[in-house]
């Protein structure tokens, strides 16, 4: 089953937040609600420093949307950073099937 990106998971929490692009935005530290039209799309990616606001306005777990960003934008220091860190920066096994359950089914 094909996973959901960055840009979609990130277009999937802002639609089940209950707040409008601008709210999740504004909340964000974003002046313009455009630039996550933007990351939705994936013409730009979703900044890693900001995924943090990001996931908090959308009411999202920041540690699954740093995964999913990692994962996808930057897979080789991702694999550094679990095979050296281990336990201390992978998800438990109940958030890593918040992610199964986010990402699974979604064709892109």
């Amino acid at each position: 089953m094909p996973k959901l990106t960055a840009a979609e998971y990130l277009a999937q929490a802002i639609a089940v937040s209950g707040k409008t692009q601008k709210e999740v935005a504004r909340l964000a530290g974003y002046d313009k609600p455009n630039v996550l039209s933007m990351m939705k799309t994936g013409i730009t990616k979703i900044p890693v420093d900001r995924v943090p606001a990001l996931a908090r306005a959308c009411g999202s777990d920041p540690k699954v949307m740093l995964c999913i960003v990692m994962q996808e934008y930057h897979p080789n220091v991702w694999e550094v950073l679990t095979k050296t860190l281990g336990d201390q920066i992978t998800l438990s096994g109940e958030k890593q099937s918040s992610i199964e359950s986010h990402t699974a089914g979604t064709s892109t």
